[in-house]
């Protein structure tokens, strides 16, 4: 979904500021509100919609919630919402909701006007006033130089700080892969380990030894395994645990792996051995090797041609095999070809060839290469978009763009390759301190066409909207180096006609609003829920702590003195006469100061605080009175002039 919002201003063309602006234009018109009560469900088309109580009617549309049977802090929850025309019953196709859940006060009962309040807040990215869980998130993630992950939540208001929180590893990440239940797997070939890190709390989970130095990772189709390479094979662990299935051992040099799309076939290539392993995925044994050309370095499945295409570094060869191993075509390049990968219908294959600065376009049709073109500066990377081929060349900060939807035009009319490209920063990437990783630097953003570029030397990811010529914004990467890009996509999604969905884990046990909005057609509406509490917790977990009075202004070398109230996250009760309540703050720049919080009259607790250097502060709170620790997310930020 293209409607992040950038550290530099951008046009209002993206749909966080659509939705802005359609917020401001609503808040003067009077809407229609049809109170339900009672009814029956509109699981099927029917002439007329009759409300219930979890639905509302407003200017001719239907909005139903539906929750996951189990509200209960901690669990993994799912919000249902159905869009349909009130007077058809017709699903809403194609829309594009937002939502938040936020916590309910007495004042938000019943009041449209509030309900407005708190979403021209979330859409503005009001960073002292967060809501307690987002179903329109995305996050970017970067692999950096050390043994850090940022994840940056790009939708985070205008100058406020991105940075989510850094996922720290035992060791540098070579590759990473998300798995469909967005479990986020890391090789780290220095340490000898695996990582598996949650994404819905951004903790590691597990760390599990491999032998050898681990690489390429990949997960196999229609199975729930992830298949790291290693010194001499694969070793297959379970996706969701971690759990070894088998090492298997292939042959010596660097490898490379792909699978058919049924994922019953493996394939490794051994670059020293000059050949290709053939694996039974459903046996996890080697079936046999076959003989290749030399150094085979990458491959790649078509799926229009259901064939493996191997490409050899040292003779430029290019071979096809189908399931059983038997070669079907071979095909000759330039010596230094060193990535192959498919076009999304999979007929043409990008070829690259960083030594000789060059691009080959393989016809699976024919097996022939059809086309090329002279790209300099070390073409290495090559990743696709719906419309778009973005080649990325490690000498150069310009990338460059092939409109796939030319290619067919071109080859037929015997005309060059289209070629367009784009600058993203100022220096080359090879020119950052650390050497590369074997991920992409380049991931489109959902539902948009749209890309993220990461550079590593600029230490910055930049925001690529296609048919621009240049960047529309970027996010700075606070000092690491971004050595790949991922995109974590936790936003509603359709999942049936006029059915959004998004899954998230819930909040403290409370009194909550499921907050929605939605420009076109014109809709906004708050639903109460209750997030039950976990019997298995001991209640004194479970509070909720607040910025007492106004967001104080902060200024560098200052001493500030700020008030915090502690309250019951269910009932809402002040608590008072906590001995022991600590105060942690941090600055994204390292700054660290951790101060007791003293109790005031007003049952407030007071800390002084004189911020050594500027930025965004996150603040976390630890009582073991309470049993109340140190939070895994930040929930309130501070901003130091």
């Amino acid at each position: 979904m293209a409607y992040a919002i950038f550290d530099k201003p951008v046009c209002a063309r993206n749909r966080w500021h659509q939705a802005l602006l359609g917020l401001v234009l609503a808040t003067t018109l009077a809407s229609t509100h049809v109170v339900v009560f009672a009814g029956s469900t509109i699981a099927a088309p029917v002439p007329e919609i009759i409300a219930t109580p979890n639905q509302v009617i407003k200017d001719g549309v239907s909005l139903q919630l539906d929750m996951s049977q189990s509200m209960q802090e901690g669990v993994e929850a799912r919000f249902t919402l159905s869009l349909r025309d009130a007077a058809s019953a017709n699903p809403i196709r194609n829309a594009r909701p937002i939502a938040w859940v936020d916590a309910q006060n007495k004042a938000d009962e019943n009041s449209e006007q509030a309900c407005r309040r708190k979403v021209a807040t979330f859409i503005g990215g009001d960073l002292l006033h967060a809501p307690a869980l987002s179903l329109n998130a995305y996050y970017v993630l970067a692999l950096n130089e050390d043994n850090s992950i940022s994840v940056i939540n790009p939708q985070t208001g205008f100058g406020g700080s991105k940075l989510l929180t850094m996922v720290i590893l035992k060791g540098v990440g070579q590759d990473w892969l998300l798995t469909p239940e967005q479990n986020l797997w890391v090789s780290q070939p220095q340490v000898h380990e695996v990582a598996l890190v949650d994404t819905r709390n951004w903790q590691v989970r597990t760390h599990v030894p491999v032998p050898g130095h681990p690489g390429q990772m990949a997960l196999r189709p229609g199975a729930q395994q992830v298949w790291v390479l290693t010194d001499d094979g694969v070793t297959v662990l379970s996706a969701s645990s971690g759990q070894l299935l088998a090492n298997i051992k292939t042959g010596q040099g660097s490898h490379a792996i792909a699978f058919s799309d049924d994922g019953k076939s493996a394939f490794v290539s051994n670059a020293a051995d000059n050949n290709i392993s053939l694996i039974d995925a459903g046996s996890l044994k080697k079936t046999t090797d076959i003989a290749s050309g030399s150094k085979p370095v990458a491959m790649a499945w078509s799926s229009k041609a259901q064939l493996l295409y191997v490409v050899h570094e040292a003779d430029g060869q290019v071979i096809a095999l189908d399931t059983t191993g038997r070669q079907i075509a071979s095909i000759k390049a330039l010596p230094g070809i060193s990535t192959i990968r498919f076009t999304p219908d999979g007929r043409y294959g990008f070829i690259l060839n960083p030594q000789k600065n060059k691009l080959d376009l393989l016809d699976t049709a024919t097996n022939q290469i059809v086309q090329g073109a002279d790209i300099a500066h070390g073409p290495d990377q090559v990743t696709f978009s719906d419309r778009m081929a973005y080649i990325r060349r490690r000498h150069s900060e310009i990338m460059q763009l092939v409109p796939l939807d030319a290619i067919a035009h071109n080859i037929q009319a015997g005309q060059p390759l289209a070629l367009a490209s784009v600058s993203y920063g100022q220096k080359a990437p090879d020119l950052g301190r650390s050497t590369g990783s074997l991920a992409d630097t380049t991931v489109m953003v959902p539902n948009g066409a749209a890309a993220l570029l990461a550079n590593p030397a600029d230490r910055t990811i930049y925001y690529y909207q296609e048919g621009m010529s240049a960047p529309a914004g970027s996010f700075r990467n606070y000092g690491h180096e971004p050595r790949a890009v991922l995109v974590l996509d936790h936003s509603l999604q359709e999942r049936q006609p006029g059915l959004y969905q998004a899954s998230a884990r819930l909040p403290k046990a409370g009194n909550y609003q499921v907050v929605f909005y939605l420009d076109s057609p014109r809709m906004l509406h708050c639903f109460p829920i209750t997030v039950q509490a976990d019997p298995s917790k001991p209640p004194a977990t479970r509070y909720a702590v607040t910025l007492a009075g106004t967001t104080p202004t902060l200024s560098k070398g200052e001493n500030q003195n700020l008030q915090f109230a502690i309250r019951d996250a269910i009932s809402g009760q002040t608590q008072t006469g906590i001995p022991d309540l600590q105060v942690l703050l941090f600055n994204t720049t390292g700054t660290q100061l951790q101060v007791d919080a003293h109790e005031q009259k007003n049952g407030d607790y007071a800390i002084s605080f004189a911020p050594p250097v500027s930025g965004h502060y996150y603040v976390y709170f630890q009582a073991a009175s309470l049993g109340m620790s140190w939070n895994q997310s930040a929930r309130l930020v501070l901003t130091v002039k």
